[in-house]
C-alpha cells in the first residue's frame, strides 16, 4: 500500500534535470518529501468533512467518502496506555484521538469545567463502570482516579518522515566507471531505532499507493523554489491543482 520512495525520487530527478536546469541533493529531497507527505496527510481530514457535507453517495469505487476513509484508515492504531503522574500518556506516533476504553468499557470525554461539577456530586461522580476522561498535554486523565490500568485508545498515527537512503561509490567503483553520485540503499530504515541523520537505509512514504502522482507534483512545486526554477514550481502546482479538481 505504501509509495516506493525510490520511484518518486527518480521521477522527480528526471523532470528537474531536463536540460540540466538544476539538481536537488538527497537531503533536500528528503526534507521536501516530508513536507509533501504531511501536506497530503493533513488534507484528508478537511476533505472528509467537506465530502460528508456535500457529496452524494455513489457506487463504492467512485465514492470519495469511502476512498478518503480508506486513505485515513491506513493510520489507524490501538494502544494500551501507561500511567505516569496520574496521566495516561499517548504513544510516540499519536496524532488524533478516537475511542477511549477502560477494561473494554467506553469512557466519555468531559471538559475540565464539567469535570468539576461531575466530581462535586455523589449522583454524577464517575465510577469504574462509567468512566470519563479529560484531555491534558501529552495524554489523558481518567476518572475515577482509582483507575490505574486497563486504559486503551483507538487513535490515528502520524506518518513517520520518508527517507531516501544512499551510499557513495568507493574509489574502486568509480575507477570501474560507476558515476560519483549517490547510490540508492534499499535497506529498510526503522524510525524507532535508526537515525535520520545517517545517509544509509530508506523508508517509503506511508501514504496510500494512489498518492504517488500527488507526491511527485507537490515535491516538484517545492523543488522549483529550491533550485530557483519558476517553471518547475509552476508545473508542479498546476498539475497538482488539476489532480485535486478530479478528486472533487
Amino acid at each position: 500500500m505504501a509509495v516506493n520512495i525510490n520511484d518518486v525520487y527518480k521521477t522527480v530527478l528526471v523532470i528537474i534535470n531536463k536540460d540540466n536546469r538544476g539538481y536537488i541533493t538527497p537531503e533536500e529531497f528528503n526534507r521536501l518529501s516530508a513536507l509533501a507527505q504531511n501536506e497530503i496527510f493533513e488534507s484528508y481530514f478537511n476533505k472528509q468533512v467537506a465530502y460528508e457535507a456535500t457529496v452524494e453517495i455513489k457506487t463504492d469505487f467512485s465514492d470519495p467518502i469511502l476512498t478518503n476513509s480508506e486513505k485515513i484508515n491506513i493510520f489507524y492504531g490501538n494502544s494500551t496506555l501507561s500511567q505516569t503522574n496520574s496521566i495516561f500518556t499517548f504513544p510516540t506516533d499519536f496524532y488524533k484521538l478516537g475511542i477511549v476504553s477502560v477494561d473494554n468499557i467506553m469512557a466519555d470525554l468531559v471538559s475540565h469545567e464539567d469535570l468539576k461539577f461531575i466530581n462535586s456530586s455523589p449522583l454524577t461522580y464517575p465510577v469504574k463502570t462509567q468512566p470519563v476522561y479529560s484531555l491534558v498535554q501529552g495524554g489523558i486523565k481518567v476518572h475515577p482516579s482509582s483507575i490505574t490500568s486497563g486504559v486503551s485508545i483507538d487513535y490515528l498515527k502520524k506518518p513517520f518522515k520518508p527517507k531516501w537512503g544512499y551510499a557513495m561509490p568507493t574509489s574502486s567503483q568509480i575507477a570501474a566507471g560507476i558515476p560519483n553520485e549517490p547510490i540508492y540503499d534499499s535497506t529498510a530504515f526503522d524510525p524507532a531505532t535508526d537515525s535520520y541523520d545517517a545517509i544509509a537505509k530508506s523508508y517509503d512514504f506511508q501514504l496510500h499507493a494512489s498518492e504517488e502522482n500527488n507526491l511527485i507534483l507537490k515535491i516538484l512545486s517545492y523543488a522549483g523554489v529550491v533550485i530557483k526554477q519558476a517553471d518547475i514550481a509552476g508545473f508542479g502546482q498546476g498539475k497538482d491543482q488539476q489532480l485535486q479538481a478530479t478528486e472533487q
